[in-house]
């Protein structure tokens, strides 16, 4: 890989999927840094160990954390809050980056902190429903988009951060914070929501998985998310989750009153609509 990795040492706070493909990724570098991990269920860990994914196992997330040239956060929204909190006197001059799914609560905890130049909010649009280090490979970032939330952070130490994702084979995209957070609220919360809401539906109407094809099953796939990560974003971005279900709703309230009228015209003409959007046209 053309990127060069510029960090020796790196601290990675939580080894589920992202932590975990992290630390593989990581590992599979022209030049590997030594990756000291924590993960509150030791065994995940130990394991990482034992496959050689990781250097060193730590006895606490603040090890993992000190004395590093990069710490990592790939914890749940508001666990990588708090242990931010807990964490930043031993930072001293690493730069820490995340993968949490919002960007400014993070910042701004960083800039309150007063480590507002050595923080690089970083979201990969990569995963699925699958968690666990079980889950986590090597080659999970490759290919796909990366948002980088620089902010108030210093040039050298975003190109850093952006270079890694990069020497994973990533996409990076630049983005403010807030812009960020507004996007992934219409991007992947209300396609979370909507997926919930459908399954529920489809069960209080007797459907099993089986009963259903290709589509039903793409539409519902994220039911299977875990609601640990999403409680914590949905509660931090909650206005504008709002205004995207609102959306939601008047478009369900137009198919109520079109088909109840059986104007299938106006049906029609939405999924024209829809149809050119998907295609890009």
């Amino acid at each position: 890989m053309s990127h060069e990795f510029a960090f020796e040492r790196v601290g990675i706070v939580g080894l589920g999927l992202m932590g975990g493909s992290l630390a593989r990724a990581l590992r599979v570098l022209a030049n590997p840094p030594r990756i000291v991990a924590f993960n509150r269920h030791r065994d995940c860990a130990e394991r990482a160990l034992a496959e050689g994914e990781i250097d060193a196992v730590a006895d606490s997330a603040e090890e993992a954390a000190g004395g590093k040239d990069l710490v990592i956060y790939a914890t749940p929204l508001d666990v990588a809050l708090e242990m931010m909190r807990d964490h930043a006197a031993g930072w001293g001059d690493a730069t820490v980056t995340d993968v949490v799914g919002l960007k400014e609560p993070l910042a701004s905890v960083a800039g309150e902190l007063g480590f507002a130049e050595q923080f690089v909010g970083s979201h990969p649009m990569a995963g699925g429903t699958a968690t666990g280090y079980e889950a986590s490979s090597a080659d999970l970032f490759a290919g796909e988009t990366v948002f980088v939330c620089g902010g108030a952070a210093e040039s050298e130490r975003i190109e850093a951060v952006e270079s890694m994702w990069q020497a994973m084979g990533a996409r990076v995209r630049p983005i403010d914070a807030d812009a960020h957070d507004r996007l992934m609220v219409w991007a992947s919360h209300l396609p979370q929501l909507v997926s919930n809401v459908l399954s529920r539906a489809m069960a209080e109407a007797g459907l099993r998985v089986e009963d259903l094809g290709p589509g039903g099953r793409d539409l519902t796939r994220l039911a299977e998310s875990s609601p640990e990560m999403w409680t914590s974003l949905l509660d931090e971005a909650s206005e504008e989750n709002l205004r995207a279900i609102e959306s939601m709703q008047d478009g369900l309230d137009f198919l109520r009153t079109a088909l109840s009228e059986r104007s299938l015209d106006e049906v029609a003409k939405l999924m024209r609509a829809t149809r050119e959007w998907r295609r890009g046209q």
